[in-house]
């Protein structure tokens, strides 16, 4: 299991560095579109189109990764009243339900994905299903990061 939490590690830390990456690449790019817009007079084609597929891509992707840290915004006041075998009742459900989405997203992602791949994006001429594809891509990180969460909360309950 050590050597397994390991892999998973490197995986994650990929994917972040990946994340930051992005990030980096989608503020030189709106800062090229903002200068070439109002100091040189034109916008190229492809920015805002490439702009916004960065940006669904890194909300998706860092959606996945909160899941992974439990970084969601939630609300504890109720639950941390009731008494420890019911919170962990409902810290199961609440983990069900993000896998719930996390399927839904695969499942209808998958769908759109190869629904749209036959047309293009007019700046980029990218497939559309190519902008589409990062739902079943998180669905499934959301997926694999709630199994996770829910067998550290088994083998927590066995030690």
């Amino acid at each position: 299991m050590n050597r397994f939490k390991k892999i998973l590690s490197k995986i994650d830390n990929v994917i972040e560095y990946l994340c930051m990456i992005t990030l980096v690449v989608l503020v030189c790019i709106v800062f090229t579109q903002v200068f070439t817009r109002y100091v040189l007079g034109f916008t190229p084609r492809w920015s805002e189109e490439t702009a916004v597929i960065l940006m669904i891509w890194l909300g998706f992707v860092t959606m996945a990764i909160g899941v992974k840290k439990a970084s969601h915004l939630s609300i504890s006041a109720i639950v941390d009243l009731l008494p420890k075998s019911a919170q962990k009742v409902v810290f199961y459900f609440d983990e069900l339900a993000v896998m719930a989405f996390g399927i839904i997203l695969f499942v209808y992602g998958k769908d759109l994905s190869s629904q749209t791949m036959n047309s293009t994006l007019p700046a980029t001429q990218l497939p559309t299903g190519f902008l589409y594809l990062v739902l079943p891509v998180s669905g499934v990180m959301i997926i694999f990061y709630t199994i996770i969460r829910i067998l550290d909360l088994i083998l927590d309950k066995q030690n």
